[in-house]
């Protein structure tokens, strides 16, 4: 390309991108940051909907993204898993995630309404094909599991506090459980792709090993994580003592997390190796996901309760959790302040909301430094 056409090619990009903001500004909700090229997708059979002239609505079905198109200004965008297309009417440019542009052949409108050229539907979908093979090729937190401690028979710590003049129990395994609906149902609405797990639903009784066996048979592909998240409360005869907790593995604690008689796995020699490693990282992530949480409950509760710190030991469920995990105290039962705070549906929500802010920077932070890619 001579530096003419690169000209013209970033002259129109600018007023594509230009006419475009307004029209679409609303459907845009965040504009994400540089992505990076990735390496050239082998060439596919085209799909049926690139066999002949496509119209865009066929192409967005086939892509399973979403199509928006306004015939007054002749402006449209497909949009899939936050990767956006934008196209104009008789423009034969295209601009991918507000930074690629790329020439096609100018849409067409007609008594059919808006199509692309053969040509174009492949570029689109190349564009896209791309993008995804990109994001597959990251590493994610893919599944997250809450547990919420005791249930059933186990009824946990229990406190009795007087509430409105009446004496009432405080028990823990109720007190877990409406956090942890809380926590699920705000991750639910932030990961709709991720898996949000919770062990429990309701009053039952998983045992210690059973919510250990539900966190480590999740099936993750080799790119992916997840971590472990067990929210309890606490109690003490010490009436006086108060405040939120956030515990992870003693890094002194030694775990087998590398099988080496597991066929196909890494021989006697390597396998020590390796565990030690995968030991080293996930004590590294379940210390940054414990401070994240304990930061997120010190700005949702920290004003009402006390913050205890993160601390080190020895729990069932984080000692056999192959994956980072965190062990959560949100208060004591067995406090007369914090007893009657437990009970109280909006301060259970600032409780889940402190978790939830702190799981979705430890998201962030995981998936930007392991999901970059290579420079």
């Amino acid at each position: 390309m001579t530096m003419a056409m690169r000209l013209r090619a970033l002259a129109a990009c600018a007023v594509l991108a230009l006419a475009l903001s307004p029209a679409i500004a609303e459907s845009a909700e965040a504009l994400p940051g540089p992505v990076k090229a990735a390496p050239p997708a082998p060439v596919a059979k085209p799909s049926a909907a690139a066999t002949a002239a496509t119209p865009a609505a066929l192409l967005a079905s086939h892509l399973k993204a979403r199509f928006s198109y306004d015939p007054l200004t002749g402006y449209g965008l497909i949009e899939k898993s936050g990767e956006r297309l934008c196209f104009a009417l008789g423009v034969p440019w295209a601009l991918f995630n507000w930074e690629a542009c790329f020439p096609i052949d100018p849409p067409a409108g007609g008594e059919g309404g808006l199509s692309f050229s053969r040509e174009a539907a492949a570029r689109i979908e190349k564009s896209f094909a791309e993008a995804d093979s990109l994001a597959r090729s990251h590493f994610s937190i893919a599944a997250i599991l809450i547990d919420p401690g005791h249930g059933g028979k186990d009824p946990g710590a229990i406190g009795e506090q007087t509430v409105a003049g009446k004496k009432i129990r405080v028990v823990e395994k109720e007190v877990t459980l409406e956090i942890s609906r809380k926590l699920f149902s705000a991750l639910k609405a932030k990961f709709p792709d991720k898996q949000i797990l919770i062990t429990r639903e309701g009053d039952s009784y998983p045992t210690l090993e059973d919510r250990v066996e539900i966190a480590n048979s999740v099936e993750l592909a080799s790119n992916e994580a997840i971590i472990y998240i067990s929210i309890h409360a606490n109690s003490s005869f010490n009436k006086n003592a108060k405040g939120f907790e956030v515990w992870y593995l003693n890094p002194e604690y030694r775990r087998t997390l590398v099988d080496s008689g597991k066929p196909g796995g890494p021989g006697h020699e390597i396998a020590p190796i390796l565990n030690a490693m995968l030991e080293e990282e996930f004590t590294t992530e379940s210390i940054i996901l414990a401070r994240n949480i304990m930061t997120g409950l010190q700005a949702t509760v920290g004003a009402d309760s006390q913050n205890r710190g993160i601390r080190a030991d020895e729990w069932f469920v984080v000692r056999n959790a192959r994956m980072p995990s965190v062990l959560i105290e949100a208060g004591f039962v067995t406090n007369s302040e914090e007893g009657r705070l437990l009970t109280h549906d909006d301060y259970l929500a600032r409780v889940a909301d402190g978790v939830y802010n702190g799981i979705v920077d430890f998201v962030g932070y995981f998936e930007s430094m392991r999901g970059a890619p290579s420079p």
